[in-house]
């Protein structure tokens, strides 16, 4: 039973966390939440469920964000709404697999990390369903350890439904599931008890019965593949380099030492007193990241966000291995992420002001050229009709009928990576006039622009 204080104090902190995360919600959209509204949201609520056109279909995600839309109309804060109130829901979740895990100290200090937290405001406020995905991962360990105590029945079925709903959230809530299993089979070979079989069972009808309408279109649409093992090789040789070297990113890996002995000293204490924690926390990312890499898929940061909770849960363990000193430690944590909330608000990727801003610096007779991730955008979500160029031919042809002609990109590695002589082209022959920071990392939208001369 919690104690009334403990309430207080959870109750408190989720109040303040909804009021972070709908602050601003109506800040402008990034791409991956673009093609989600045109793609799912312009559907009947009754197809989409069937509806998969992409890896950026997250169902439980999308079915909420037209049931908001519907009810509260067309607009970005309705599109985000499920996101921004998962987000809260995931703190509750925090505090209840911590208490349950650790101790109901530790439950409130992970809370309390996860209210000010820069990223998971951030994902709160993004309309996908990454804080689903966070909210079902914390739901799911809590009721597994609670189930795997006590083997009732009921908690079984909890956990079934709630380890379903966070596959049809998102589809890297499997990867958990597969640990999650693992331990289950540890505990009903050392205690002898085999509760757990029909509890994954039924989550795995759950799961099948809820992909039904869509798997057809799913078995059709091939994964996002890319030269992901090529890009993480070269940031991990670049840290090496920098790091020798004693450069900038030496200094930020030397600055990040202490955060990495406090966890490290958290994963210990876990794996003396309840390792469970660690493998929930490290086997995901371990079985995640060597599928993909084994199918050729994209590894995104954001993939690691399964597991965020587990990770503030050893950094709280960590503190308090300083004693005397982990409360006021604690609480400059609590203060250093507070110092950085303001930077998580405005645009995620400020497509409208580099709209705004060629309408009004475009001459007559001035081409407007868009590839890729920005012809998306202005194509098919704010229907301009500027010119798509799908190689670095169709630029060149382009530039040289205009006396003027503007490239809009962002995301320059994405550029790079798949269309690598446009990108050169770029770089030599427009001139850079103008970046529209977003809090995307590399999401600026640049404008580009080449003046082509007299006689050419």
């Amino acid at each position: 039973m919690m104690k009334t204080s403990s309430a207080g104090i959870l109750t408190a902190l989720l109040f303040v966390a909804l009021a972070l995360r709908l602050y601003r919600l109506n800040d402008g959209l990034w791409v991956d939440e673009i093609i989600t509204w045109y793609t799912y949201m312009r559907l009947p609520l009754a197809e989409i469920p069937s509806a998969y056109f992409s890896e950026n279909q997250h169902f439980l995600f999308s079915l909420a964000a037209k049931c908001s839309m519907l009810l509260f109309g067309e607009s970005v804060w309705a599109f985000r709404l499920p996101a921004a109130l998962f987000g809260v829901a995931s703190i509750w979740a925090m505090y209840l697999f911590a208490a349950e895990s650790a101790s109901e100290r530790e439950g409130l200090w992970s809370a309390a990390l996860l209210t000010f937290s820069y990223h998971h405001i951030w994902y709160s406020q993004t309309a996908r369903g990454y804080s689903g995905l966070l909210f079902w991962v914390l739901l799911a360990s809590w009721l597994l350890v609670r189930a795997l105590r006590e083997e009732r029945r009921s908690l079984w079925i909890a956990y079934a439904v709630s380890a379903a709903l966070g596959v049809y959230t998102h589809p890297t809530m499997v990867f958990l599931l597969i640990v999650q299993a693992a331990v289950a089979c540890w505990y009903m070979i050392r205690r002898g008890r085999y509760g757990a079989v029909p509890g994954f069972g039924l989550g795995a009808l759950l799961t099948i019965l809820l992909h039904l309408p869509a798997l057809p279109a799913m078995l059709q649409v091939p994964h996002d593949t890319g030269s992901s093992i090529t890009a993480w090789k070269q940031i991990i040789l670049t840290l090496l380099r920098e790091a020798a070297s004693g450069g900038k990113l030496g200094l930020t890996v030397l600055a990040a030492l202490p955060p990495l002995a406090l966890a490290g000293a958290g994963l210990y204490s876990f794996l003396r007193n309840n390792p469970v924690v660690v493998v929930l926390f490290a086997g995901p990312p371990v079985i995640g990241v060597a599928t993909l890499l084994m199918l050729n898929h994209h590894v995104y940061p954001r993939f690691f966000f399964i597991v965020f909770g587990f990770g503030v849960m050893i950094m709280v363990r960590g503190l308090l291995q300083l004693k005397r000193a982990a409360t006021p430690l604690m609480c400059l944590f609590l203060l250093a992420s507070m110092v950085l909330i303001p930077r998580v608000y405005g645009p995620k990727q400020d497509f409208e002001s580099a709209r705004h801003f060629i309408d009004a610096e475009r001459r007559q007779g001035d081409a407007v050229a868009v590839t890729q991730v920005t012809a998306m955008v202005y194509r098919n979500f704010y229907s301009v009709e500027w010119d798509e160029v799908t190689s670095n031919r169709n630029l060149r042809d382009l530039a040289n009928r205009s006396e003027r002609t503007w490239f809009l990109y962002t995301i320059p590695e994405f550029l790079r990576s798949n269309q690598p002589e446009m990108y050169a082209t770029i770089r030599q022959k427009f001139r850079k006039v103008r970046a529209f920071p977003g809090t995307l990392n590399h999401g600026d939208i640049v404008v580009c622009l080449y003046e082509r001369a007299r006689g050419e």
